[in-house]
């Protein structure tokens, strides 16, 4: 994987510690109503699947990246507690296990950014629920493409130890492929010195409005609601973000 790489990982991790509330809020929701296990194929360091495993629920996650792993095994680790992680892409999957609930926040899902492999990921998501259980997760659409393509941008994170990670991304969309690319240098500095540097290409597929629906109609999903917020509203075209909650049976209210 040349995603998710180390000092990516790092910065990460002190960037976004906690899930958004409201976000968090949500799929805890779904989690209480889950009549079963719930599985996040893409937790990285575990900022929703740890709370939500402190809440006393049945979650296990998997995500491809060996880095994020390894900072939610021990974040776990610390809180004194086991879930079962996997490493591995979702078009891996092959699980025994059936779950109640799948989800998938922050829009990860995009960094599936091959049409077919997202499709055939939709499918595969759908084949490990159970007969009554839910897929929820988010995409964003092509109605947020950034303003600021082209301008290198820089940000910086301290950790307790002294040392700075800053972070310059240049980012540009693909509009072919509906893909937005970011070209992303890190650079881990002690005493004003850098020490280490790091480069990733990161790629997210956005989405046209009309065309999730249809996918995962082709998935076999038969129940399929698009929200544009964390408050269930209806999406709208003009949505930058789409929550997509969908079925294998139409009987799932």
């Amino acid at each position: 994987m040349k995603t998710y790489m180390d000092l990516c990982t790092r910065y990460y991790d002190l960037d976004k510690p906690k899930a958004p509330a409201g976000a968090l809020s949500f799929y805890l929701e779904y989690a209480k109503n889950a009549n079963g296990a719930i599985f996040e194929p893409m937790c990285g360091t575990g900022r929703f699947l740890i709370p939500i495993l402190e809440q006393g629920f049945d979650i296990e996650g998997a995500d491809a990246s060996p880095h994020m792993l390894a900072v939610c095994r021990e974040r776990c680790k610390s809180r004194k507690l086991n879930p079962e992680l996997y490493q591995q892409f979702i078009q891996e999957m092959a699980l025994q296990k059936r779950y109640a609930l799948i989800f998938i926040p922050s829009n990860s899902f995009g960094l599936i950014i091959d049409a077919e492999a997202a499709k055939s990921s939709l499918k595969i998501l759908g084949d490990h629920l159970l007969p009554d259980g839910k897929l929820v997760f988010e995409i964003e659409t092509v109605r947020g493409v950034p303003a600021d393509l082209g301008r290198s941008q820089v940000k910086y994170v301290d950790d307790k130890n002294g040392e700075r990670i800053s972070l310059t991304t240049l980012s540009s969309y693909h509009k072919e492929d509906q893909v937005l690319q970011t070209i992303c240098d890190y650079k881990l500095s002690r005493n004003d010195r850098t020490v280490r540097s790091e480069t990733e290409d990161f790629r997210v597929r956005l989405y046209q409005y009309s065309e999730i629906g249809g996918w995962l109609k082709e998935a076999g999903f038969k129940k399929v609601s698009l929200y544009g917020d964390y408050n269930r509203r209806p999406s709208k075209a003009e949505d930058e973000m789409v929550i997509c909650e969908c079925a294998r049976s139409a009987l799932v209210s």
